[in-house]
């Protein structure tokens, strides 16, 4: 069978079981499987298939029809630039999320333009947000202290692997939003973070400077913020594959928001910002959260459909 012949039953199985993009999905995994990119795939398109692959390939569309994600079949999702390794444990970080990284270099690159600062990177997940700073910072010449904080062993793991991939030196910590990073560990072997305490070393080095391990700069986190009641009726990729904990923010979707913000004042220092990703109707309820913490300036940005997507504040 031709790798062309291959492609149209792949992109007939996935219209039948209404896939969204069927055509695109089925088209990424011949790609994937058949270790081609679009140049080669019009060009040997009319090739006689390697038969374990080919079998593989209707395999991984047999997956997809049950509405698998693409990108944990592929293990793999592009973000601001760069591809994330993603798996059950994580999110799937979506392009609506890069405006939160764009605001946070935008005020970056503004406020501390040539000057290192201390970074958290709430509610982790992959580290798309805090690996995508510290590699866009680095860029221009500036080395910030980057930590990825989660309450998951699995979503660290991922992080993990993800800085080591692409080359991000940053800090890892297993934390219930901010209980444990009073002493926290710096986890130095990114490649197995969770295995032992080998590779982990307690941070008294900032302690002894005068600077307490737990006081940030900027505070940026994309939290679970769908209400309860409304996981249900996701689409099926997320409600049937993604991790509910990072998904779900309770009866009102503003669990997370009521300890990241009201505890933020303890951990951000004067004149700090914090950064939020926000559903499309949490604004006003984010924003009252803010005031009510100590915060002003309040900013709010929308996404590309122009629904409203990031809350920000400085801590007066």
């Amino acid at each position: 069978m031709k790798l062309v012949e291959l492609l149209k039953i792949g992109t007939v199985a996935l219209t039948e079981a209404e896939i969204d993009n069927a055509a695109y999905d089925s088209r990424a995994l011949l790609k994937y499987i058949f270790d081609l990119d679009e140049t080669g795939l019009i060009l040997n398109g009319n090739s006689e298939a390697d038969l374990e692959k080919a079998e593989e390939y209707l395999s991984l569309i047999r997956k997809r029809t049950e509405h698998y994600p693409l990108q944990y079949i592929m293990h793999s999702t592009g973000f601001m630039d760069y591809l994330f390794y993603v798996d059950e444990n994580v999110l799937i970080p979506r392009s609506d999320t890069e405006i939160l990284v764009e605001e946070v270099l935008k005020y970056l690159n503004k406020e501390h333009k040539d000057r290192p600062v201390r970074l958290l990177d709430m509610c982790t997940g992959s580290g798309c947000i805090g690996i995508s700073c510290f590699l866009e910072r680095k860029e221009k010449g500036v080395t910030d202290d980057v930590t990825l904080a989660d309450i998951s062993e699995g979503a660290l793991s991922v992080a993990g692997r993800n800085a080591r991939e692409l080359g991000a030196d940053v800090k890892l910590v297993r934390s219930d939003i901010y209980d444990t990073l009073n002493n926290y560990l710096i986890i130095d072997n990114v490649e197995s973070p969770l295995d032992n305490n080998d590779g982990k070393r307690q941070l008294n080095d900032a302690n002894a400077k005068g600077d307490s391990a737990d006081m940030f700069d900027v505070i940026v986190s994309n939290p679970p913020y769908i209400r309860s009641d409304v996981i249900p009726t996701l689409m099926e990729e997320v409600k049937d594959y993604e991790p509910v904990i990072a998904l779900d923010g309770d009866r009102d979707g503003l669990k997370f928001y009521r300890r990241i913000i009201g505890e933020a004042p303890k951990h951000l220092r004067s004149g700090g910002a914090i950064y939020l990703e926000i559903g499309f109707d949490q604004y006003e309820d984010t924003r009252k959260l803010l005031v009510d913490a100590g915060f002003n300036d309040i900013k709010m940005f929308k996404d590309l459909a122009g629904l409203d997507r990031v809350v920000c504040g400085i801590l007066k």
